[in-house]
């Protein structure tokens, strides 16, 4: 790693025993925990001093990379607009600008005006993130929300758009936002400051500028959503009771709450209750209540019931429960019902009429892929819409190897249309082929694995393998969000590296069975998955034993660094971003973000027997002079509000005490601009992912051994 003469960061321990089921543990770095501090910031700037050094070698690699992945802009064309009421509203990005605007036009035609110029925000300019951004149906108000810090604490602001005035700016810590079908009622979820869950419901008049709390959750342990029917007839407000994301989307509750949308100051009904013992997500269909409910089985199934009493014993069954097909979602135009189903990996959309017959079947040609109904606004809390009164589905299609696809399909007479196809400079898709590999488990199960190289790639060969295998969460191939990133992941694939996700258990890839089998006593299985897939593609001849890189991010980090610790020798470098790295830290301190609540995901140290197996995968506490680790990339974000800076800063300074020589081979990289999900614009996007490319293909040319 160049200059052998350079020495890692040594930090000064503060030994700190604790005693807990008998097992002894010491953390010398709980100090690190104080951002005020000026050794912690010191502390910091070093390993960042040292990551620029060690690396100082690679700056034409990182060159190279940054000129590849920012030649690779998008082409003309812009995708389609989404439209509210009476207008359609799109995106322009002006030349010189960071961020693009957002406009509108009247849908019949006419000029357009601008609604909201992120650019004009003080800050923004470092970091911005979009939170929502919501037409009232009638386009009078917009609301919108923006991060301008990474800690994903959205401040709201609502504008009048008959004279351009912002008439009310409120909570910083707003999610989930709707208009009632009143055009002035504003409904949001909020998360107090002393709490880590949505727990409020508020209701803003913004005529009178006057809010109030309506709905209050006591139980720290439930999360609060509202959201509105795609009738827009109703209000709904859903208690989530476990982080279970196997439907990501359209997660289901433990509680159901609805509310008339034209009477917004009226009374909340409970349509289901806690006590049914089950997870429920409700629609609105002409005259009853659609639910979407696992009664009869984990891959849920579809029944229907009147509005005015939609108790289970007035349930009508419209899909019947099917083992081995998941049903993720339900969208509903006036004389349509669609479902999306995924058997295996592979998703499609199957629409029905009025009488349930099912009229038309939408499966993308793909071996696995992302698939989204609607069109979004794509911030952080927005909700993907398509129109209600129309036979038309929109629809979007992703991949390794395909670029956002959005598709119009005319569900009354079976017909599609192209409406827009990004297209990326310099990118041919028939150099390229995707494929799924299965891979066997410890126990027999059979793992799955999306896989894209180059067409010419000489196999075996080096792969870099991701994961994340966490909250029933599903990581679906695309082609230019997060983990795919396919913009820079082309710069590895042109240099023969192959690229996979690794659909281990405790993700939801094959739905809540595939999660719950990875989960608390049992989470360990997620790390043995991703043993098993890397050897998999080493059995099978994609990739060589001494050139796998595993990578993953937040939990996937502590994914990734679990599993190099049960099997140091099979991997040849790890990528850790804002990792999970102090599991058991995290879980005995409720004042953690989400840590309650991932006691579910991976047990409460607190109970012996949950603990005992915590304490064997944990990476903080597993690091010893004994057990060495494979050359490893850790970063971090001062700012993140989701895995906190000093939980992976722990785990790099534990590492470096444990190692005689402090661990050369340990990277460690904190970010001072933006949170958990890195740059929000510019040279920074590429200029991480290319020092983390570069870091990966310097370990992987390096001789084995």
């Amino acid at each position: 790693m160049g200059d052998k003469r350079l020495q890692p960061p040594l930090l000064r321990a503060e030994p700190r025993i604790r005693v807990l089921h008998d097992d002894v543990t010491i953390d010398r770095y709980r100090w690190l925990c104080d951002r005020d501090n000026p050794d912690v910031l010191a502390y910091l700037a070093a390993e960042n001093s040292y990551a620029e050094q060690a690396t100082a070698h690679l700056t034409g690699l990182k060159a190279e990379l940054i000129a590849e992945i920012e030649g690779r802009q998008l082409c003309e064309g812009t995708p389609p607009p989404f439209q509210v009421g009476p207008f359609e509203y799109f995106q322009r990005h002006e030349q010189d600008l960071s961020h693009p605007a957002w406009w509108r036009r009247p849908a019949t035609g006419g000029s357009a005006e601008l609604v909201f110029d992120p650019n004009a925000i003080p800050g923004a300019e470092i970091f911005y993130s979009l939170g929502v951004f919501e037409p009232s149906d009638d386009g009078r108000y917009v609301a919108f929300s923006f991060d301008l810090i990474g800690n994903e604490h959205y401040e709201l602001r609502v504008r009048d758009m008959t004279d351009g005035r912002e008439v009310w700016r409120g909570s910083g810590r707003a999610r989930q936002v709707v208009w009632a079908a009143d055009n002035h009622t504003l409904l949001f979820t909020r998360v107090r400051a002393d709490r880590r869950q949505c727990d409020q419901i508020v209701r803003l008049d913004v005529e009178a500028c006057r809010s109030e709390v309506v709905f209050e959750e006591a139980n720290e342990r439930l999360d609060l959503m509202v959201r509105r029917s795609d009738s827009g007839a109703w209000l709904f407000l859903d208690l989530h009771a476990t982080l279970d994301e196997s439907c990501c989307v359209q997660r289901g509750a433990a509680e159901v709450w609805c509310l008339p949308a034209d009477e917004p100051g009226g009374k909340w009904r409970r349509i289901v209750g806690r006590k049914l013992g089950h997870e429920v997500f409700a629609e609105h269909w002409g005259e009853s209540f659609l639910f979407r409910v696992d009664d009869a089985g984990p891959y849920w199934r579809l029944v229907r019931a009147p509005i005015d009493d939609p108790s289970p014993a007035c349930w009508e069954e419209v899909i019947p429960h099917r083992a081995g097909v998941m049903l993720d979602e339900i969208h509903v135009l006036e004389n349509h019902l669609v479902v999306l189903e995924r058997e295996g990996l592979r998703p499609r959309l199957v629409s029905r009429n009025g009488s349930g017959r099912v009229e038309a079947t939408i499966a993308p040609d793909e071996p696995s892929c992302s698939l989204t109904v609607g069109l979004s606004p794509d911030g952080h809390y927005s909700v993907a819409r398509h129109p209600f009164r129309s036979s038309k589905l929109i629809y979007s299609v992703s991949s390794f190897g395909t670029p956002d696809t959005v598709v119009e399909h005319d569900l009354a007479n079976d017909r599609s249309a192209v409406l827009y196809q990004a297209r990326v400079a310099g990118y041919d898709p028939t150099q390229y082929i995707a494929t799924v590999v299965m891979a066997e488990a410890e126990d027999g199960v059979q793992v799955p694995i999306s896989l894209v190289a180059r067409r010419d790639r000489t196999s075996p060969g080096p792969v870099l393998l991701n994961v994340y295998g966490c909250y029933g969460k599903p990581r679906w191939p695309s082609f230019f969000p997060w983990p795919s990133s396919m913009t820079q992941r082309l710069s590895l694939l042109d240099r023969g590296v192959a690229f996979g996700i690794a659909h281990v258990r405790g993700g939801g890839e094959l739905g809540r069975p595939w999660h719950e089998a990875a989960t608390r006593d049992r989470k360990r299985i997620t790390h043995t998955d991703l043993i098993a897939a890397a050897e998999g593609l080493v059995e099978q001849g994609f990739a060589t034993r001494d050139g796998i890189v595993i990578e993953g991010k937040s939990a996937g980090g502590g994914t990734v660094l679990g599993a190099a610790l049960l099997r140091p020798d099979l991997f040849r470098a790890v990528l850790a971003e804002v990792p999970l790295s102090d599991i058991i830290d995290t879980e005995m301190d409720f004042t953690m973000p989400c840590a309650l609540v991932e006691t579910v995901e991976y047990g409460d140290p607190h109970v012996a027997h949950e603990y005992e197996f915590m304490r064997s995968y944990d990476p903080y506490y597993n690091l010893s002079a004994d057990r060495p680790c494979p050359p490893t990339y850790v970063d971090a974000a001062l700012y993140d509000g989701a895995v906190l800076y000093h939980q992976p800063a722990r785990y790099v300074a534990q590492r470096r005490f444990c190692a005689a020589d402090r661990d050369p081979e340990l990277v460690f990289r904190v970010r001072t601009v933006g949170g958990h999900s890195g740059a929000s614009h510019g040279a920074g996007i590429a200029d991480q992912a290319a020092f983390r490319m570069a870091w990966a293909l310097d370990q992987l040319r390096r001789p084995s051994g």
